[in-house]
């Protein structure tokens, strides 16, 4: 009888013990994971859009953000280096020690290079230049048989090959074939002459 006594009592004390110990062990973790993902604790990002990524360090700092500038895209209209957009968006809530990616304004345009659009149509050249960030394109008028092909490039005078890097803002001329040789011909001297002659006799 003291032997079952005894044995029911190591049984139901080691059965107490594990189950102190996992209710231990889970609170453990539990108490991990809320430290760790900050339950309950977010900031706002702030909105640093317009300002450089150094005016804008202790915006992040106050907040307990990290930042990093992984873009950069050239507008005429905004500050070299200034902040235009973050991601997460500006006013999201998230949480403390996350890192906010940063997309600023170059301070050169972007280099794009020149495709090879000779021998194409106008048109085809045109949305061609347009989908490459080509803005400033004017269409130019010159001899040619063909009518409404496209002869080359030029910026300012200047001929431009297939494949060199240009800036996205560069002004371009699309040189088109106006679809006639357009040749002046000079009245032959000899004329001229025989009519002054003819004219001094009276």
């Amino acid at each position: 009888m003291e032997k079952r006594s005894l044995l029911k009592n190591i049984f139901v004390r080691n059965l107490l013990g594990l189950i102190l110990v996992s209710v231990l062990l889970i609170g453990a973790i539990l108490l991990g994971l809320n430290r760790y993902t900050r339950h309950g604790k977010a900031v706002e990002v702030p909105d640093v859009r317009g300002l450089s990524a150094e005016k804008a360090k202790s915006f992040f700092t106050e907040k307990n953000l990290n930042f990093a500038v992984v873009d950069s895209i050239f507008y005429k209209s905004a500050t070299p280096g200034s902040i235009l957009e973050t991601t997460p968006p500006v006013g999201s809530k998230v949480k403390e020690g996350r890192t906010i990616y940063l997309k600023i304004a170059a301070f050169l345009p972007q280099l794009i290079a020149i495709p090879d659009v000779k021998d194409s149509s106008q048109r085809q050249s045109m949305a061609m230049l347009r989908s490459l960030g080509f803005e400033n394109v004017e269409v130019k008028s010159v001899p040619g048989a063909y009518m409404d092909l496209v002869v080359g490039i030029e910026s300012r005078g200047i001929a431009l090959e297939a494949g060199q890097r240009v800036p996205a803002n560069t002004p371009l001329s699309l040189l088109v074939s106006s679809g006639s040789d357009d040749i002046l011909f000079l009245e032959d001297p000899t004329d001229s002459v025989e009519t002054s002659s003819d004219d001094s006799l009276f």
